[in-house]
């Protein structure tokens, strides 16, 4: 039995030279939900594929004239290598069929073609190929995140050393002119800054390590915000609301993967807010005997209905539909924060409104919370 439809739009080449077979499994696909391209012949097939970055499966003959199917999957495998080729091949062509299937084929189908079990290896390419892609850009984003953490606490620790100079002298130049204002500026300024890179390191310590330790979702956030304030626009024009539950327990998980989504979720609403003439941010936490949660809402242009079911695909991003402001999404980040939260039985709540803006609420299971002795009362009603 084949398992729930995963098409969504995912677009398939359909390669051979018999047009009937081209109409047939077209229709079949397009009732699915695929979207589809047929090519008469592995040539105009090639042709299609070298023009169409969009396509992610190839289903391909491997009789044809002029250029065969095997023919065909060797210059996909060259120049494609991540694009699964699934091959069709008559009974008699089982040697052939194992033959291609060394060469790199993602699997093979016998004609006559039995429609259910075509479906069914075409949705297994799609999702080997989403998970490939996916383990590809993690990997590239350790690797990066790592580097770039590396450079970071090393230059946050070499500006350590002079600052503590600066402040050192400043202190000792106010014991000599107890009533200069000016020096209380320059301390105030020098401890701001050292704060700032104590917190840097601090930060980046947590976020490589992988195990999990006791966190106080309501200094995450501030913290995650005070980084943003790097941000000209984010510091000056967003307008920023803050409604932390003063009683919200602690819960245990990575640091690193709840920074990760907050993170997300935080530039998520950043971006909406672009091209809005007012901007504000607003982010609340509560609880209550069954769960925990984390509201980060804003002002900004809002999600359409029909895409709200859509939001935490993987490379479904609306950015990409908006333009005006020159975002293009990547349709990872809501993607890469569900699957971070994943573990923990976190859900998402979202709610929108076009021109008027959007709310994410981030549920943890209060299994999650880790309850001080003395906790006798329920805090914010969720």
């Amino acid at each position: 039995m084949r398992e729930i439809n995963t098409a969504m739009g995912h677009k398939i080449l359909l390669i051979d030279d018999d047009a009937n077979i081209l109409r047939m499994l077209s229709s079949v696909f397009r009732f699915e939900g695929y979207s589809v391209i047929t090519a008469e012949g592995g040539r105009k097939g090639l042709e299609i594929l070298y023009s169409d970055q969009e396509i992610e499966v190839v289903i391909c003959d491997i009789k044809m004239p002029q250029m065969d199917g095997e023919k065909v999957l060797e210059q996909i495998r060259s120049r494609y290598p991540l694009v699964p080729v699934i091959m069709l091949t008559g009974f008699l062509e089982l040697e052939t069929a194992v033959s291609v299937m060394r060469q790199g084929a993602f699997d093979y189908v016998t004609k006559p073609v039995n429609n259910e079990k075509l479906l069914e290896v075409v949705e297994k390419a799609v999702r080997q190929k989403e998970r490939m892609i996916e383990e590809l850009r993690k990997k590239g984003q350790e690797e990066k995140m790592a580097a770039l953490g590396r450079l970071t606490a090393g230059f946050a620790h070499n500006l350590n050393n002079p600052l503590s100079c600066i402040i050192a002298y400043a202190e000792f130049l106010k014991t000599k002119y107890p009533h200069e204002e000016r020096l209380d500026k320059m301390l105030s300024a020098a401890n701001k800054m050292y704060a700032i890179i104590s917190a840097m390191l601090d930060k980046t310590r947590k976020e490589h390590e992988r195990k999990r330790v006791r966190i106080n979702l309501n200094k995450m956030l501030t913290d995650e915000l005070e980084f943003f304030e790097a941000d000209l626009d984010f510091k000056h024009q967003v307008e920023k609301f803050l409604d932390l539950a003063d009683d919200l327990p602690d819960i245990e998980a990575v640091y690193s993967d709840l920074s990760q989504c907050f993170s997300n979720l935080i530039k998520n609403a950043l971006d909406a807010m672009k091209m809005s003439p007012e901007k504000k941010l607003m982010i609340r936490t509560g609880w209550n005997e069954q769960q925990l949660f984390v509201e980060i809402a804003d002002s900004g242009c809002g999600i359409k209905k029909e895409d709200l079911p859509k939001l935490f695909e993987p490379f479904y991003s609306t950015k990409s539909k908006q333009g005006e402001d020159g975002l293009k999404g990547t349709g990872l980040g809501l993607y890469s924060s569900y699957q971070l939260m994943r573990p923990y039985g976190v859900t998402f709540d979202v709610q929108s409104e076009v021109g008027k803006g959007t709310r994410f609420r981030v549920l943890f299971p209060s299994a999650l919370a880790i309850q001080p002795e003395a906790q006798t009362t329920v805090g914010s009603t969720v």
